[in-house]
């Protein structure tokens, strides 16, 4: 029987925050605890700054410097508000009662073997467990990809990276299987994809040819995206010019091609002509697409007759999860009509935070969760604009200007670029950790040593 956790200490109501993604820390930043129990449940106990995460694959930036310990934030406060590191397992909407596991036992590996079980209780709860991967059903790509969505993804890839590199310097090793192995594929044309090219291309280009040129000419970055052109969310001649500056680069993209099949060594493509080509790779990085996690799954097969989309929680426009009541849900769990945006769920959680925080004040309102929408406006979604990393210290930004968008591309956008991400993180000492990282790397260059 799954022990029994008490956080109904007073009259307050709890809320409970599942994950710790921009939607959910966003809250817990904002929230007041004058009127709320605050409960942070997430397996994870640290805010991840996505934007860096491609630079720490390749030791642009490392990666202490963009996790943001929760407890920090759950510190400030106090008593009034705790963090569980569990995974969320099961919801019972009727009696607003969460099943929480936790490891108490691990293997090397990092498996657990020994899941303890845990109940807590809400009055509200918020859904921002964030979304994983989409293979599509691709065959083998769970297999033999590698992913980049979490920290320990980034330490992978700079480990296959590093091995790769390492294996192509024996002397023993065929011309063939050093190709191969030098042959680096990135698959999704995205932002992510994008960055993680241009931050491969800078680590051959400014610290390879350095350590080892006789590989770092051999080298080959391939990206492949399935539409017609990379960054679709972004104007057409920052694209272009994304595009110029790859093949100048010497990457090789291919539009319009579609993966069929990853296997250990090769993967198979469909050309825009129907023709399949096997491409032979040593790394290949998957960052295409993206799916609600599991959690979001759970909690629709609960209220099947509203919740109809395979995809995610369908949410209204103020953020309540249809058929469950006192359940909010925000970022890439939802299905709704904004993108699946880090700055859409940083702006979520900003909404729903000032929502909550307003409602108790006002004595009129005896139930939060079905007067919100006569008491406040819905929520929407007001862009700030788009940046992306290419690689060559040049970046990309579309930027709102009153009714319009600026576009720009170059040295002094990426410049702009590292300004905003250093602005953004969510605490000094993470702003100081990156703007280290960065005076270190200029000065002594990147490494990818791992354990």
């Amino acid at each position: 029987m799954p022990a029994r956790e008490s956080i109904h200490t007073d009259k307050k109501k709890t809320l409970v925050l599942l994950g710790t993604g921009w939607g959910s820390t966003t809250i817990l930043k904002n929230i007041d605890t004058r009127h709320y129990k605050v409960v942070v449940v997430s397996p994870r106990n640290y805010f991840l700054f996505t934007p860096l995460l491609p630079s720490c694959t390749v030791g642009t930036t490392e990666s202490r410097s963009i996790m943001e310990p929760i407890r920090h934030i759950v510190g400030r406060h106090g008593k009034d508000a705790r963090f569980y590191e569990a995974q969320c397992t099961d919801i019972d909407v009727g009696k607003k009662e969460l099943v929480l596991e936790r490891c108490v036992d691990q293997t090397d590996d990092g498996a657990c073997q020994a899941p303890a079980a845990t109940r807590i209780n809400y009055d509200y709860l918020v859904v921002g467990v964030g979304g994983t991967y989409n293979t599509f059903g691709t065959p083998g790509v769970e297999k033999y990809a590698c992913f980049l969505k979490e920290m320990g993804d980034a330490s992978k890839i700079r480990r296959r990276l590093k091995d790769a590199i390492e294996r192509a310097s024996f002397d023993s090793v065929s011309d063939a299987e050093r190709d191969r192995l030098l042959h680096m594929v990135v698959v999704g044309g995205g932002p992510t994809g994008v960055e993680f090219a241009g931050e491969l291309h800078d680590f051959l280009n400014e610290d390879l040819k350095r350590w080892m040129p006789e590989l770092a000419s051999k080298v080959k970055i391939t990206l492949i995206e399935a539409l017609p052109r990379v960054l679709p969310s972004f104007d057409k001649r920052l694209v272009d010019y994304t595009q110029d500056m790859f093949r100048k680069n010497s990457i090789d993209l291919r539009t319009a091609t579609t993966v069929k099949e990853v296997r250990e060594n090769s993967v198979v493509i469909c050309n825009p002509d129907g023709t399949e080509t096997e491409l032979p790779y040593g790394t290949l990085v998957w960052a295409a697409g993206v799916r609600a996690r599991q959690f979001a799954h759970t909690l629709r097969s609960k209220v099947p007759e509203e919740q109809t989309n395979s995809r995610g929680l369908i949410i209204d426009d103020y953020l309540r999860v249809k058929g469950a009541r006192d359940v909010w849900a925000l970022g890439d769990c939802t299905v709704s009509k904004n993108a699946p945006l880090a700055q859409v769920a940083s702006q979520q959680g900003k909404w729903l935070a000032k929502t909550l925080n307003r409602m108790p004040s006002d004595a009129s309102v005896a139930d939060v969760y079905l007067q919100v929408d006569k008491r406040v406006k819905p929520f929407v979604y007001s862009s700030n604009g788009s940046m992306a990393y290419i690689g060559g210290e040049k970046a990309i930004a579309e930027l709102p200007f009153f009714c319009h968008h600026i576009t720009a591309g170059g040295p002094l956008t990426s410049l702009f670029w590292k300004s905003y991400c250093l602005w953004e993180l969510f605490s000094i000492r993470s702003s100081a950790s990156v703007a280290t990282d960065w005076f270190r790397r200029a000065l002594f260059g990147r490494t990818i040593s791992v354990d």
